[in-house]
């Protein structure tokens, strides 16, 4: 018997036109159209193409430096730092090589042969020893480990900072070019690391990774500095340099420890550095040495138990991931305070609920907390009574805010901080529903953390689509929830979506904050009555000197659009914002400028050469 297959193609036009009919049935006919713009720009495109091989380029003849002061007064030195062990001849070559065709020439490179048996390599070696004073070349004893050896190799550096090449990795020739610059312009930079891509076997370069500006909380979600690190040598003698018990994430381990210690962490926002992909290596698959990841989370474990004894590291939601279990005890009091309405909606899988009173059932029936205090904000006295005995059986209160036109969402949480009495507070929309029952638990712990300001969690659609990851500005134009309507079991670019990292704001819809950062920034801005206002309050939480975070650890379903339906922004809102914070909304700190700026999936469909 033969069966008839539908081509692929039709398959999916047909499943897309359902979920159009489906949407268009459940939330109208408006709904549907934005809908599928959304799909088209974020989803319908040609992915990223690998980049071509780089145009062959002669090999560099060394010619000695006759002018060394000349060559000191241009800038710091570099010392590039190469443990080196079998390696092939030609991929070594490439290595030196590159580092020989730098563009800005006041560097060192540091080589350490750990013990190689290898004779291809050894003759590599030889060939290279003594032809230019800046590069030195020293072999161990015996086969001593990475760590050892970059230790070894740091002994001859003379540069004011340290980098870190690996032996089968190649940098790009104005790699330090970039690097001096960026010190020049920021000279309390302690720490600086730049962007990366990948080098496939057949030679071409694929999965560009466009890092954020300098992030703590995804640090510690996962060693993200990576390639092409570079560290003040002084910095780096000062916390012991490398640790050979962490051997295979020992660079994970010194970026812990020295982002910890600098003054400035500073990013340059270009992919300079091209990290080789060859079988068994981390480059290739993520979890390709399982010993380097058990050895990764015991640097994070033992530093986090030297900022809080009690802190624990989990495994995170992807391999190569952690998440930071922050200790409440005792547990401090939080108070939950909700800003509601008496809507009711048609919510699939649920039915028609009354909005406040489902999200109240799902706290009481769910959390784990045990602290926490239910605060009301109840529109006119419209709440009915039922829900009433709820809040007050829990030992919570409802308190009536007189709501008259125009609406003002700023307004309304004014008069919910108004009336808080803990100094933790998560502001929260009525129209959510509990996921994860220890939400509470992740979203104080991180808040209490030394300079969090704002931590806001995962918000998923009744459907499993992500609704909050995270806000990025300009992007779709002021600001906008990166992977939005992206299945929530996927993972997004480099992970994002799915780890504890920092951006410019958080949605109000569940934001976790504390009332004296509440107080110093003079709460939410009333001249932005519905729009913006909790983008706003985020950036002046930053300005004020505190992190904004993000953990995806902390989920709620989201019933967007149940609070106030709208179909267009406010001008005057939009220009308001526009005017204050301009150079935010044209550099976010935390969403790379080549990434980009039309759609939500951080998806590159042209080539970062440039920044």
């Amino acid at each position: 018997m033969t069966v008839a297959v539908m081509p692929r193609g039709i398959v999916r036009l047909a499943d897309l036109a359902g979920r159009f009919v489906r949407v268009a049935h459940e939330e109208g006919l408006v709904a549907a159209v934005e809908r599928a713009r959304l799909f088209i720009r974020t989803r319908a495109v040609r992915p990223l193409q690998p980049r071509p091989t780089r145009i062959a380029t002669p090999a560099v003849t060394l010619e000695p430096v006759r002018n060394i002061n000349e060559m000191r007064a241009r800038g710091p030195t570099i010392s590039i730092l190469t443990p080196v062990y079998n390696t092939p001849a030609g991929i070594l070559d490439d290595a030196i090589q590159s580092v020989l065709r730098q563009t800005y020439p006041n560097w060192e490179l540091c080589i350490c042969d750990d013990g190689s048996t290898s004779a291809e390599t050894l003759e590599v070696l030889e060939r290279y020893r003594g032809v230019d004073w800046r590069l030195r070349i020293v072999r161990a004893p015996h086969n001593l480990n990475i760590a050892r050896a970059t230790n070894l190799a740091a002994e001859l550096a003379t540069g004011e900072f340290v980098g870190f090449l690996d032996h089968d990795d190649v940098l790009e020739a104005d790699a330090l070019d970039h690097i001096v610059r960026g010190i020049a312009g920021c000279p309390e930079a302690d720490l600086i690391y730049t962007d990366e891509d990948k080098i496939e076997p057949d030679g071409t370069f694929s999965e560009p990774y466009l890092k954020p500006d300098w992030s703590p909380e995804q640090l510690l979600s996962v060693m993200y500095i990576l390639h092409f690190m570079v560290v003040r040598k002084r910095l780096f003698l000062e916390i012991g340099g490398l640790r050979h018990e962490y051997v295979g994430s020992q660079d994970y381990d010194l970026a812990l420890r020295a982002t910890a210690r600098a003054r400035r962490v500073l990013h340059i926002p270009r992919v300079l550095y091209h990290w080789r992909k060859i079988p068994g290596s981390a480059a290739a698959v993520v979890d390709a040495k399982p010993e380097a990841l058990r050895n990764a989370g015991r640097a994070l474990q033992e530093f986090v138990a030297s900022q809080d004894a009690g802190a624990k590291v989990l495994p995170g939601l992807l391999p190569g991931t952690y998440r930071i279990d922050w200790p409440l005890s005792p547990p401090v009091p939080v108070t939950l305070a909700i800003v509601a309405g008496c809507r009711r909606r048609v919510v699939p899988g649920r039915g028609d609920i009354l909005l406040v009173e489902n999200f109240l059932d799902s706290i009481i029936g769910k959390s784990t907390y045990p602290n926490y205090r239910l605060l009301v904000v109840d529109d006119n006295g419209e709440l009915p009574s039922r829900v009433r005995r709820k809040v007050e059986a829990r030992g919570g209160r409802v308190v009536s805010f007189e709501r008259r036109p125009p609406f003002s969402f700023a307004k309304k949480t004014n008069f919910v901080f108004a009336h808080c009495e803990t100094e933790h507070v998560i502001l929260l929309n009525d129209d959510l529903e509990v996921i994860s029952s220890d939400w509470i638990e992740v979203l104080t712990g991180i808040c209490r953390r030394p300079g969090v300001g704002v931590v806001g969690g995962k918000l998923l659609f009744p459907d499993g689509r992500i609704q909050h990851a995270g806000i990025a500005l300009g992007v779709n134009g002021m600001a906008s929830h990166l992977f939005q309507n992206r299945p929530a079991d996927r993972a997004a670019y480099c992970g994002y979506a799915d780890i504890a990292r920092n951006y410019s704001a958080v949605t109000a819809a569940a934001m976790a904050t504390r009332l004296s950062v509440v107080r110093e920034v003079g709460g939410f801005d009333e001249r932005l009555p519905v729009d913006y206002n909790d983008v706003d309050f985020c950036l002046r939480v930053r300005a004020a000197g505190y992190r904004i975070v993000y953990t995806p650890h902390a989920q709620l379903y989201h019933f967007e659009k149940s609070s106030l339906p709208r179909t267009r922004q406010a001008a005057h809102e939009r220009d308001f914002f526009e005017r204050r914070w301009r150079p935010q909304i044209l550099q976010d700190p935390f969403y790379h400028p080549l990434l980009p700026r039309d759609r939500l999936d951080c998806e590159l469909t042209m080539w970062p050469l440039s920044a």
